[in-house]
């Protein structure tokens, strides 16, 4: 998708809408910008330490949203005196 777009006085480029959208970036995100070949590319990043990045993962915050969700409506296991009791817990 080729976008044509007009530098302003204070050099600043204004993403259109639907490029932003279709990148899942927004107001206040990062982007990286490469120059190859004489070509401007422009990357988007996020500023997670890369060790953590697996914690923003769609699948890991579904996951957290549901453990959420048994807090809130008490749907805890039980206390463990041992390792022993918790794995015969999640094997019944």
């Amino acid at each position: 998708m080729e976008t044509i777009m007009k530098i302003s006085s204070q050099g600043q480029v204004r993403i259109p809408k639907k490029i932003m959208e279709s990148l899942c970036i927004g107001k206040g995100d990062y982007l990286a910008m490469v120059i190859e070949n004489g070509e401007i590319i422009l990357k988007p990043r996020k500023l997670i330490d890369p060790s953590q990045g697996w914690y923003w993962t769609k699948e890991w915050q579904k996951k957290e949203a549901e453990a959420d969700k048994e807090i809130e409506q008490d749907e805890l296991s039980p206390e463990f005196q041992n390792t022993k009791e918790g794995i015969k817990w999640l094997q019944e």
